[in-house]
């Protein structure tokens, strides 16, 4: 068995869980990040305290980019360098 890579996520704040993700190198493109963001980010939805699911990527990353927008997350923010994308339970209800 070979790893994938890796999905985490921090304690929900104020109704906002926040997930972060990482593919290795030889098995990126294969849709492994939309797909186990998508996932988990459904799974957060059900929790009665989650309303919103987030992430942050660099603007220097445009697959990682790709990869939330096809798992159904929306830019609502950039910074400096950063993005920051999150999926709502009313967006998840709509789809």
């Amino acid at each position: 068995m070979a790893a994938v890579g890796r999905l985490l996520f921090w304690p929900p704040s104020e109704g906002t869980l926040e997930i972060g993700y990482g593919i290795v190198a030889f098995r990126r493109g294969r849709g492994y990040a939309s797909e186990a963001t998508q996932s988990l980010a459904e799974f957060a939805l059900t929790a009665p305290d989650v309303h919103a699911v987030s992430a942050s990527v660099e603007l220097s990353n445009p697959s990682s980019t790709r990869a939330l927008e096809k798992a159904g997350f929306h830019r609502w923010a950039t910074e400096e360098n950063t993005a920051r994308f999150r999926l709502t339970s009313l967006d998840h209800d709509q789809r």
